[in-house]
């Protein structure tokens, strides 16, 4: 049942003030909230905003950062000339490629957050802070809302290699 409630003028211009405040200071959070949980169309459509996504081409943010985190033998360099070789920017990439300092992680950072455009993880603790009940941080951040996009390298056990890294940017592109 729909409801069809409608608020005096009074109670409008109450209620006008209070979100102009609220979105003025988290516009960000909110819009990346909506949009995870799947409901930007229908916002944008009930504003009668929906020509605001006559843009989009594609599910991935070309402009938000690839954070790539878990043990690697691959030198950041080597990672980034294969970045380069598919034409994505060495300031696009955040990198922790460190087994113990992916236990400190400020995973929560991500969350709701449009700077950040994908993860992609290796080999890497699973006692991790922010990891909650989860069994890992990486099943965490795959079932919680608010993450960007998880993709686990490597093929029959986490790892990050080159070729590795450059089927997930592939993945990523297409």
């Amino acid at each position: 049942m729909v409801n069809t409630e409608t608020l005096s003028i009074n109670e409008l211009q109450v209620l006008e003030q209070d979100l102009k405040t609220i979105l003025k200071d988290n516009f960000s959070e909110i819009l990346s909230r909506v949009n995870y949980s799947g409901q930007i169309v229908e916002l944008l459509s009930v504003l009668g905003l929906e020509n605001l996504l006559s843009y989009r081409k594609s599910m991935y943010n070309k402009q938000g950062k690839i954070v790539v985190i878990g043990q690697s033998e691959t030198k950041i360099n080597k990672l980034l000339a294969v970045a380069k070789e598919l034409g994505f920017d060495k300031n696009q990439f955040e990198f922790c490629l460190d087994y113990n300092e992916a236990k400190t992680f400020p995973y929560r950072k991500m969350q709701y957050s449009p700077k950040y455009s994908a993860v992609l993880v290796g080999a890497m603790p699973h006692s991790v802070k922010d990891k909650g009940d989860f069994s890992s941080m990486i099943t965490a951040m795959e079932k919680q809302d608010g993450y960007p996009p998880v993709i686990r390298m490597g093929s029959n056990e986490l790892k990050i290699t080159k070729t590795g890294f450059y089927n997930c940017l592939k993945k990523l592109l297409e």
